[in-house]
């Protein structure tokens, strides 16, 4: 049986943010330790009222693409995501580590590009180096990267 997961999340769209979502909030609940690490574009994932969109496409067809997938998620129960992940960083077994090289740079960024540890969830753990992540990865029965 897996006991531990470790996520790299590096991208800020909307499908990697439910894949994130699904897989750790599933992998909680099965009592699966889940370390997310969070580096580089997706740090703004963990930025409050950050709104995801659908990649891969013009930002009329994004905008357009992430309302239809969000309506789809309602209907099958998924209608608050952020407090999915609340939930099951409450339940011990999931946790987000925001980069410190990454926040230290995005922490310079004008307007809405920037991003500090005061604009992040409230649930974030503190900031961790590439170093500390690594060794949250002994013994982990897998490093997925997102």
């Amino acid at each position: 049986m897996v006991k531990k997961l470790n996520f790299i999340v590096s991208n800020k769209d909307f499908e990697t943010f439910n894949k994130m979502l699904i897989l750790g909030t599933t992998a909680a609940a099965m009592d699966i330790e889940v370390n997310f690490f969070f580096t580089f574009w997706g740090l703004y994932l963990l930025k409050k009222g950050y709104k995801p969109k659908v990649s891969g496409m013009g930002s009329m067809m994004s905008g357009m693409a992430t309302s239809m997938f969000k309506k789809k998620m309602a209907g099958a129960g998924i209608t608050d995501p952020i407090a999915m992940l609340k939930e099951a960083h409450d339940s011990g077994k999931l946790k987000l580590y925001p980069c410190s090289m990454t926040l230290d740079m995005l922490a310079t960024m004008p307007g809405s590009f920037k991003v500090t540890k005061e604009t992040m969830l409230d649930f974030v753990e503190a900031p961790v180096g590439a170093a500390a992540f690594l060794e949250m990865c002994d013994g982990a029965d897998s490093i997925i990267h997102m």
